[in-house]
């Protein structure tokens, strides 16, 4: 029986695909699957998806047949996992060989644990430019304010999907998904952990900062006040949604060279 599903969606993926699907082959780990649901592309993304399958039967591919969107492609892609944990990966990251290894491990070696993320180190068209080191043991109160594991770095039991079930496709969570995720795992009593070492190279470049628009950061503000009596959130951590909210009176080209500045910095 598989022990890991390596969950991938993928959208007109077609420059980096490759190479983040290679960096999975490449795992020291071999026990797994990796589910690629291509949602919707319209470049080359379909092709190479094709050709990764028949070299490696390991590889399942899908097509989204729901809404289109990031959530929906993943949601489809679980509905196919077998695995007993469920690693998620990006197609335009690249981990590292050891990776999956170490995250069954720590998932066998814990049992109260559900979710091992890992430290990721940035990386753009220019190559790696820093390191973002994430908390060993995330409290609530952290995944509340955002501090969250690194997405695409995270394995988590089955058992979350079983009991929660996937991603929510509702409007109001467009590009904050994961953050959502997060809150449901951690409401539910759900906890995690992250590795100390740096197992993920995270693309964190200009597309990726277009993202963050101010549309979103007002759809994470209303989120974070949905989830804070769930979570039990203290009254007067409601100054981190404003803290949310000023950014939005920032130039996002500041917030980009402040946030390159710091991860260069402890990088």
């Amino acid at each position: 029986m598989v022990k890991v599903s390596v969950l991938m969606a993928t959208k007109n993926g077609d420059k980096t695909l490759a190479a983040a699907i290679e960096s999975i082959r490449r795992q020291s780990f071999t026990n797994f699957e990796l589910i690629i649901c291509n949602d919707y592309s319209t470049d080359g993304t379909a092709s190479i998806c094709a050709s990764v399958a028949q070299q490696d039967d390991r590889i399942r591919v899908l097509t989204n047949i729901g809404q289109p969107g990031l959530a929906s492609a993943l949601n489809q892609g679980l509905t196919q996992c077998k695995g007993a944990y469920i690693a998620r990966m990006d197609d335009d990251d690249r981990a590292h060989p050891d990776r999956l290894v170490q995250q069954v491990a720590a998932l066998n070696r814990q049992e109260q644990v559900a979710i091992v993320g890992t430290s990721i180190r940035l990386f753009d068209d220019q190559g790696v430019y820093g390191r973002r080191e994430v908390k060993p043991i995330p409290t609530t109160r952290d995944i509340w304010r955002g501090q969250l594991f690194a997405h695409p770095s995270v394995m988590f039991r089955r058992a979350i999907y079983d009991q929660l079930g996937g991603y929510s496709t509702a409007a109001k969570h467009l590009r904050i998904e994961d953050y959502d995720f997060w809150c449901r795992c951690y409401a539910a009593g759900f906890v995690g952990l992250n590795l100390t070492g740096t197992y993920l190279d995270y693309r964190e470049d200009q597309a990726a900062f277009r993202k963050r628009d101010n549309w979103r950061r007002l759809r994470l503000v209303r989120c974070m006040a949905h989830w804070r009596p769930a979570m039990h959130i203290p009254w007067f951590y409601g100054v981190f949604q404003v803290i949310e909210l000023l950014k939005c009176v920032v130039p996002q080209r500041l917030i980009r060279h402040y946030h390159r500045f710091i991860y260069r910095i402890s990088g």
